[in-house]
Parts: structure tokens; sequence; C-alpha cells
């Protein structure tokens, strides 16, 4: 039985499918995890819902079965932190320059290890690094939001104790987006800006992250370094009572922030 992984979505998501069909692979003995742009629906199919089922019955003890004579096909995005808690150094021991597999058809997880950053600035022990994200965490014809409220995140700089702030960020292509990015100007932070290896690198080097709602950042406060990490809670994809993002504590580094709330543009 071997398990394959739709790919959906951008670095982030990808990371989070690769663990979940690993995690799904070592619980159900299966040969071998594959990426695939195919929907096979004579496999077993797993999607978020399902995942959330297998993964709440294993917190309890058992595992449900599944058909041992079909491949599993994994559906979805699978961001959901309480595998994690169970399933932490598990995940983190796939993280090693010796595994080739792919988490998207071009990346592999030793590539992402042997990456050279680009940024000169290297984030020590006292500092605290904040992530930004913009783009398209508005959804312009709804008016719906996953960016965290500028005054809410400052509040908890105010109360972490540090040296430099730094804010990785992605570059702002729009007015709104300078306009988001402009209430963090009187910090006096250090702006990092980069391509995604370079970003992703410097936040898992960070001692101290508060994250975004981005899952890229997420992963890189399971899979880095930091030994404090601020999680402000994402509820937009529906929290822990539904089947999609549920992305909180994973270990006790991690200090949850549920009353964040979220900000839209003014123009």
């Amino acid at each position: 039985m071997k398990v394959y992984f739709l790919i959906q979505g951008q670095f982030g998501n990808n990371l989070f499918q690769y663990f979940a069909a690993e995690i799904i692979k070592k619980m159900y003995n299966c040969e071998s995890v594959h990426p695939t742009f195919h929907i096979n629906l004579d496999n077993t199919v797993i999607n978020d819902d399902k995942f959330k089922q297998i993964i709440t019955a294993y917190e309890q003890g058992f595992i449900p079965s599944l058909d041992p004579s079909k491949d599993i096909l994994m559906m979805g995005f699978f961001q959901r932190s309480e595998i994690f808690r169970l399933e932490k150094d598990y995940v983190k021991s796939l993280f090693t320059l010796e595994n080739t597999n792919h988490i998207s058809n071009r990346i592999t997880i030793c590539n992402i290890l042997k990456y050279k950053s680009q940024h000169t600035h290297v984030p020590k022990d006292g500092d605290l690094t904040l992530h930004l994200r913009c783009g398209d965490f508005w959804r312009h014809e709804t008016n719906e939001s996953e960016i965290f409220h500028p005054d809410a995140l400052k509040a908890i700089i105010r109360d972490i104790p540090h040296d430099k702030l730094y804010i990785v960020y992605n570059k702002a292509e729009q007015l709104w987006e300078k306009e988001y990015y402009d209430q963090f100007a009187d910090l006096n932070p250090i702006w990092i800006n980069g391509k995604i290896g370079d970003d992703f690198d410097f936040l898992m080097r960070s001692p101290q992250l508060i994250t975004s709602a981005s899952t890229m950042c997420y992963m890189a406060a399971l899979l880095g370094s930091a030994h404090t990490i601020h999680i402000p809670y994402n509820y937009f994809h529906g929290g822990y009572e539904g089947s999609g993002q549920h992305l909180a504590e994973f270990d006790e580094r991690c200090k949850v922030y549920y009353d964040v709330g979220t900000w839209l543009p003014s123009m």
C-alpha cells in the first residue's frame, strides 16, 4: 500500500501535505509516499474531514481501519496542529539532508536544507522575528481577511523582551499592503525580504518568533530552532471545531493568542 498526496497550494501547503502523508504512512505501515497531480478515486481517499476523524481516533489510542488492498490518495490540506503534538519528533526526524522525498514536483526535503540563504542578517538569541503576509490574505471580493490586526501584534511585541526586532514580509505590491506595513514603522524594525528559501531559512533560525497566518511560517516554527513561539490564532478556515485549518500549539514552546482579530484596508 502506497500513499499519494495531491499537490495543491504553495510551499507551506505542500509541506503540510507531505508530512500528513508520511504520518498516514507510519500509522498504516505503508510502503512509500509520493506527490501526484492525478486523482485516482479507486484509491482510498483521505480528505480533510477524514483526516480529522483519523487523528481524533489516534489521539484516543486507536487507528481506524482502511482497505489494505488499495493505495491511499490524500486530497486536502491537512493543517491540524493536534497531529504535531503527537508526531512532532517523527516529523522532525524526516527533515534531514538524507531525505530525498519530494514535497512537490520540484522541491525535495534535502534541497530545502541545502539551500544557501542570501540574507546577510542573522538573528541572535535575544532577537525577535515577526512574520507578516498580505497578498492573498485579503479577499477583495468579500472583504474578508486573515491579516492579523497590527495593534494586537504590536501589543504582543511590547510584552516580549527582545533586542532587535526583525520583520520578515512579502514585498508590497499594492498600496493597501504598504498601508499595513506602515503600521509597524514606529517599532524601527529591520525589514527582511527575499526569495521564499531565504525567508524560510531566516524564520527557522529565529530564536523568538511571532507567526502570521502563513503555513510557511508555521512550518518554520515547527521545524526551526525557536525557543519561544507566539501564535496568533487564525479562525478563518474553521478552527478546531471544523475540518479545515486548526493551527495552535504543538509543544511547550508555543503560546497561542486567541483574540488578535483581523485587519482590513481602508482604501
